[in-house]
């Protein structure tokens, strides 16, 4: 099996690559798809009582991933005022999915959501069906109830630091939106397709345009240099050969050559088992070639390693205490930044949930 590279402009979520913008200036744009997007479909989690943190972050099992879209601006809103953290008298007797820190979550907004996942699925020729199936839609309604909750953890973390969205921002977003659909009667006809008003899409707008400004202030300060090495690896599945390959190494033969002849690794073969550059903390690529990558110095070749997807030669050509971050690893290193920020906000949330899944 050949190492896991990672290709331009794409970070790890759930052992796959997902693609997102490298430049720098687009990390809002990249994060906003995980943030949205791929929480809904990778983060499930048993029902949380009030006042007790929710698990930790875990894999979903049977459901890919698909887009959740941002509830409206009344399905979900910033934590009460009122006294005691409750939530305020305004559509007491509307039916709630969940209530977060007092706020509530809609029902009716929740279930549009879950059956737009469901139309979702369907187009794409992924709805599953008999026990499968119905173990997919619990999934769904976990993922999109997740995505919910954490929406309005982020409204209500923006509400506290004073960032808010203006009237004219939204309407930017969605004339560019109009734009990119070849005009209102095209775009009309995506939201009817896709059972949105046009206010709904609004408020879509409205709560990606803040979540990338909470992206941008949670980010900010994560650092965008690191200690990071140049090195190639040569990859083969038999022990024996990647210990003679060594010996060959050792006696004077050229390890790029060496690697296009007969490293498995298809990904990077090619170039001479080129890994590039990359810090410790880079995604997939399995920890043990790291650790032996950051064990040597340049120009040395280290001892045979093992890893779950064969046997690994490593040569380091060069090492810098303080190189700038490759874009697609600074995106990767401020998604995961923000996520854990996200976690942390949730774990001392009061979350009660009110559907059964």
């Amino acid at each position: 099996m050949p190492v896991a590279v990672r290709p331009p402009g794409a970070i790890s979520r759930q052992g796959k690559w997902i693609h997102l913008a490298p430049e720098g200036g687009q990390l809002v744009a990249g994060l906003l798809v995980v943030l949205m997007f791929v929480l809904a479909g990778c983060r499930s989690s048993s029902p949380d009582v009030a006042g007790t943190p929710p698990p930790s972050e875990a894999p979903s099992t049977s459901m890919p991933s698909t887009p959740a879209v941002p509830a409206p601006a009344d399905a979900v809103s910033p934590a009460p005022d009122t006294p005691g953290g409750q939530a305020a008298p305004a559509d007491a007797d509307r039916p709630l999915a969940a209530r977060i820190n007092g706020a509530p979550i809609y029902l009716d907004v929740y279930e549009k959501q879950v059956a737009q996942t469901q139309r979702a699925l369907a187009d794409q020729g992924l709805l599953l069906e008999g026990e499968e199936g119905q173990a997919q839609l619990s999934q769904v309604r976990q993922n999109v109830l997740n995505a919910l909750i954490e929406q309005a953890i982020i409204e209500q973390e923006a509400s506290r630091a004073g960032i808010v969205v203006t009237d004219e921002e939204v309407e930017t977003s969605v004339q560019e939106s109009v734009a990119l659909g070849q005009g209102q009667g095209s775009f009309d006809q995506w939201l009817a397709e896709n059972d949105m008003t046009m206010e709904e899409f609004r408020a879509t707008q409205r709560a990606q345009l803040l979540a990338s400004k909470m992206i941008e202030e949670v980010t900010t300060r994560v650092p965008t240099t690191a200690e990071q090495v140049h090195a190639r690896h040569i990859l083969v599945s038999d022990q024996n050969r990647a210990e003679a390959l060594l010996q060959e190494l050792y006696t004077g033969a050229n390890f790029a050559a060496l690697a296009q002849q007969v490293s498995e690794d298809a990904s990077t073969a090619a170039n001479g088992g080129d890994l590039g550059w990359f810090p410790r903390d880079v995604p997939l690529m399995p920890p043990v070639v790291v650790e032996a990558a950051f064990a040597l110095n340049p120009g040395e070749i280290g001892r045979v390693i093992e890893s779950d997807q064969g046997y690994h030669i490593i040569k380091v050509e060069a090492r810098e205490p303080n190189r700038p971050l490759a874009p697609d690893i600074l995106l990767y290193i401020r998604q995961r930044a923000f996520e854990e920020w996200l976690v942390e906000r949730r774990d001392q949330a009061t979350i009660e949930r009110y559907v059964e899944f």
